[in-house]
């Protein structure tokens, strides 16, 4: 099987030569693999010169022609040899899978005109930078007031204490990031604080019990996930924008973290905005806990060389090629309260910000304006997160990693109203 690729008219076309059998169906399957990874979502395998096609073939086309309507692209078997198209017709799929002939110089059919009282939808702003592609898509949210909870100065002095947690309700319109652990109740939590993220109606934490697996809950019904802080940031409201950003052409093919917050600021103006970002990785860099820090008894979890017990630092940029669920909050110039609870965001802009990201396996995200809670609670159903943890920027001169890099996806943003200390609950 011999199998070369072109891009025509805004599809990737793949045209094969051979029989797509058994012995042929993973390497076909692996073209196809790497061409939406790339981030082409219109596919066309060019049947040409494809003489046989088996029920292996046949499983390939259909698993990837579900995978790419999923995300409101498509698979397309194009110009198929009469044998193949029999074998297509009789398997009761040449329907779905096989273009139909375009006329000559026919004329594109008119646009169906809007349905009277229909939300009218703002074309999309498009922009390059650097390389990167961009698409800037006004939402009807008005922003977030963010609130501060603990205070971060005691993990570093191993004051840090379960009965001193506040308690959450992570429904639809709450981000939050921090460490955190679900229960109702302080004792609940006790033992198990870690990095913890909410959003969407949905949170996702690292419990520090040993376990190593992350743990996560949804809203259903009237069940409404509850969470320990013991520390961290939280806002409530509604996204003003989706910016989505394909960095495949740029020279790395890749944008940092603190690229995209920073193209973030300038497409929306404001000292402060909370983010969620879902994204293709091509490099995480971080922490994680693995004790909890109301068990520290005085011990500061910061302290070299015990460190080493308390935090995993990547001393390599980890999870390339996977999904990352990223919340946060960046403030151009932090305030006295909020500068407790921020770093630095990363070369790329002079931000500080608190960036936590959940794991999952890759799964290619849908082309224009997505909906947040339609493109969180897929990744939540469908798979458990690998892995939770605190973006950080290594930027020492020598042993520094970098920051996260990312390849492509969809960042909300929206601004953020000054934060104060959160009320006891």
């Amino acid at each position: 099987m011999e199998i070369t690729t072109h891009h025509h008219e805004g599809r990737q076309e793949l045209q094969l030569q051979g029989r797509l059998d058994a012995n042929w169906a993973d390497r076909v399957a692996q073209a196809i693999e790497a061409a939406i990874q790339a981030g082409h979502h219109q596919v066309d395998l060019e049947f040409t010169r494809v003489d046989y096609v088996s029920s292996a073939g046949i499983r390939v086309l259909l698993k990837y022609h579900k995978q790419l309507k999923a995300v409101r692209g498509a698979l397309r078997v194009v110009r198929p040899t009469a044998s193949v198209l029999e074998v297509l017709q009789l398997s009761g799929i040449a329907a779905m899978l096989v273009a139909k002939a375009e006329k000559p110089g026919a004329a594109p059919a008119p646009a169906a005109a809007a349905a009277p009282g229909a939300p009218v939808v703002s074309a999309p702003t498009l922009w390059t930078q650097d390389g990167c592609e961009f698409e800037s898509h006004p939402l009807a949210g008005g922003g977030f007031t963010g609130y501060l909870h603990g205070r971060p100065e005691a993990f570093a002095a191993g004051e840090l204490a379960a009965a001193g947690s506040r308690r959450l309700r992570c429904e639809p319109d709450l981000l939050a990031v921090g460490l955190g652990a679900f229960g109702r109740t302080a004792e609940e939590g006790r033992g198990r604080h870690g990095e913890l993220l909410a959003v969407a109606g949905a949170a996702v934490a690292m419990p520090t019990d040993g376990s190593s697996v992350p743990d996560y809950q949804v809203t259903e019904g009237q069940l409404v996930p509850e969470v320990q802080l013991l520390y961290g940031l939280s806002a409530r409201g509604g996204f003003s924008r989706l910016i989505r950003f394909e960095a495949g052409r740029s020279p790395r093919g890749v944008i940092g973290l603190s690229g995209l917050v920073a193209r973030a600021f300038e497409a929306l103006p404001v000292p402060a905005a909370a983010f969620v970002i879902v994204a293709e990785t091509a490099g995480l860099v971080g922490g994680t806990l693995l004790r909890s820090p109301d068990q520290s008894a005085g011990q500061s979890p910061l302290a070299f060389p015990e460190v080493r017990d308390w935090m995993n630092f990547t001393t390599e940029r980890a999870n390339e090629r996977q999904l990352a669920l990223i919340v946060g909050f960046a403030e151009i110039a932090p305030q006295p309260d909020t500068q407790p609870f921020l770093r630095p965001v990363g070369p790329g802009t002079a931000a500080a910000g608190h960036f936590h990201a959940a794991v999952f396996p890759y799964r290619p995200l849908p082309k224009g304006r997505l909906d947040l809670a339609e493109t969180v609670s897929p990744l939540l159903n469908s798979a458990a997160a690998g892995t939770v943890m605190h973006l950080l920027a290594d930027g020492r001169e020598f042993e520094g990693v970098g920051e996260t890099d990312l390849m492509r996806g969809a960042c909300w943003v929206s601004p953020l109203r000054q934060f104060g200390h959160a009320p006891q609950t």
